[in-house]
């Protein structure tokens, strides 16, 4: 083998290796803050329902701890709760690229400022998309 054929393999597994980092690094980088916004609205019959949520809800998710080879994240904040959805109920779900739960769906009643969740078991980077309700 030559020695331009020897570099020219090294340059392609180089640039494949760091082709590969850049998508993990852009992975990590999109999980590493997901927003919701509460700009939506339900339709009951032929009655529309305002939204009481009306700045967007940061989910934080809390340091992850490495274990058994994966890392794992505690629980989970979802800061920013408007006054006016307090005593109101929600649904969270967590859930993986496929769209299925990465573990039961969470419900509960709101109260402005934060909701601190618990994600006990759970591998962090298996969540892709964090889906929440606001319900009376």
């Amino acid at each position: 083998m030559s020695t331009s054929t020897k570099s020219s393999n090294r340059r392609k597994g180089a640039a494949v290796a760091l082709a590969v980092l850049g998508i993990a690094g852009l992975s990590l980088a999109s999980a590493a803050q997901l927003n919701l916004t509460g700009t939506s609205q339900f339709q009951a019959g032929v009655t529309d329902l305002a939204s009481c949520q009306t700045t967007t809800v940061n989910v934080k998710f809390a340091t992850p701890t490495l274990t058994s080879g994966a890392y794992k994240s505690a629980s989970v904040d979802l800061v920013a709760i408007d006054a006016a959805c307090a005593t109101k109920t929600y649904k969270l779900s967590f859930l993986d690229a496929a769209g299925a739960p990465v573990v039961a769906e969470k419900t509960g009643t709101l109260a402005a400022g934060t909701l601190t969740v618990s994600l006990t078991g759970v591998n962090a980077d298996s969540i892709k998309t964090v889906a929440l309700t606001i319900f009376s």
